[in-house]
């Protein structure tokens, strides 16, 4: 519309400055004009009627119209704002399950920590170096942990390894004298 009237206000000026006679196009803008002008006086009044505004020179007829437009307008307004509730609805079901799933997975893996840490730990085996388990056979209680339990020598052997090379921890009988070492020097330290 806008374009309209420029483009017959350019005619308008122009025709004037020219001083010629109006042309047949220049009709047509004009008549374009009038009938684009009277639309919009239409329109804005339409649009003070559905806002609630000057309908006292509205006849019965005219108002059930205006009343039966605003109702189909008001069920598309509602039918839209019920499908965005709906739409959000799901989308915080879909949310919510997505978040119970989480949390069950952290609660088994919380219970299955809860379970290693309560489980009672391994207890060490004692061995005396002679084959004994220090398991209260008679021993005394005069056994010292290893940190490596003794291995048979034919293990060793089978893998075609000399023991000598491989040495291990054994545990000692605290309450036996050291045995003397070859050559029958003992130092005062350990006398």
């Amino acid at each position: 519309m806008l374009k309209t009237l420029e483009r017959y206000q350019r005619h308008i000026y122009a025709s004037q400055d020219a001083a010629e006679p109006p042309s047949d196009d220049m009709q047509n803008n004009y008549q374009e004009y009038v009938n684009l002008k009277a639309r919009v006086e239409v329109l804005q009044h339409s649009q003070r009627n559905l806002l609630g505004e000057d309908l006292a020179p509205l006849s019965t007829n005219e108002l059930e119209q205006l009343e039966s437009q605003l109702d189909r307008t008001l069920k598309q307004i509602r039918s839209r704002k019920t499908q965005v509730l709906v739409d959000e609805l799901c989308d915080l079901k879909r949310k919510e399950q997505m978040l119970q799933d989480a949390n069950s997975s952290l609660k088994r893996k919380l219970d299955e920590i809860d379970v290693v840490a309560a489980a009672p730990a391994p207890q060490p085996v004692c061995h005396d170096g002679y084959g004994n388990d220090g398991g209260g056979s008679g021993s005394g209680g005069g056994v010292v942990l290893s940190n490596q339990p003794p291995q048979p020598e034919h293990f060793f052997e089978s893998l075609g390894r000399d023991l000598s090379l491989h040495p291990a921890f054994h545990a000692v009988d605290v309450n036996q004298p050291p045995a003397p070492p070859p050559g029958g020097y003992l130092p005062a330290w350990m006398a």
